[in-house]
């Protein structure tokens, strides 16, 4: 099965996959990020959850290995075909002014140097997809690495409301930040009516590890769609 997938080279409504990892970190750190409101576009996430070693506050914080983000099922989303499909494989999100291994983020240079170090230093990942009635899944790409992105220098806003900045790897205060975003995105221009499983994640430096499962039901094309009726004559009233 052939997904058509975005090239990294190539801008998609008139922006970079850089840019479409600024507004996906943005969206992640939202007051509802996984409620999907019926767009044009779909963002999918990993599994944001990471605790404390033994709850106690200030012990280094890790993520359960066997955990996977479960969208499947009841669980699953509904999109029209046309939709796009947006999501990191694996990516560093980093902010100025943070720790990385004990030392002070200071300027945007700092910030890149940690964020590339931190994606160079990862394991396997994975980004597979099954429509129903196949027997296995395929590769939604042939080679991942292809699809690095490293986003332009960006204010994160983090709402207050956000349900995931207390599970990230480092918490975050509600705020604003200068940050950057490094990692492997895939950008689906669309899926054709069918019902799909998507599987993604990966292993990452030290004890990042994310794994999500999608199941994603692609319906006919949405008849509320806006039409460009602008050479329609008004029939004149009969004497």
């Amino acid at each position: 099965m052939k997904i058509d997938v975005v090239p990294p080279t190539e801008n998609f409504r008139g922006m970079s996959y850089g840019d479409w990892a600024v507004i996906w970190s943005n969206w992640l750190l939202s007051e509802e990020p996984d409620n999907y409101a019926g767009g044009d576009i779909l963002f999918l996430r990993g599994n944001v959850d990471y605790k404390p070693l033994g709850g106690a506050t200030g012990a280094p914080r890790h993520s359960d290995p066997k955990r996977f983000y479960d969208k499947t099922g009841k669980n699953g989303e509904k999109i029209f075909e046309g939709t796009a499909i947006f999501f990191p494989v694996v990516n560093a999100q980093l902010n100025i002014g943070e720790l990385y291994d004990g030392r002070l983020i200071k300027n945007e240079e700092d910030m890149r140097f940690v964020a590339r170090k931190d994606i160079n230093e990862g394991g396997a990942m994975w980004a597979n997809i099954m429509r129903k009635g196949d027997k296995k899944a395929t590769k939604i790409v042939k080679n991942l690495k292809d699809y690095r992105v490293e986003s332009p220098l960006f204010k994160l806003v983090v709402s207050q409301k956000s349900q995931l900045r207390d599970r990230m790897e480092s918490p975050l205060r509600p705020g604003i930040y200068d940050s950057v975003t490094v990692g492997y995105y895939v950008l689906i221009r669309s899926l054709p009516p069918s019902i799909y499983r998507i599987h993604f994640g990966g292993k990452g430096r030290g004890t990042y590890y994310t794994d999500s499962v999608y199941d994603i039901t692609v319906q006919g094309k949405n008849r509320e769609s806006v039409i460009d009726r602008s050479g329609y004559t008004i029939p004149s009233k009969r004497k």
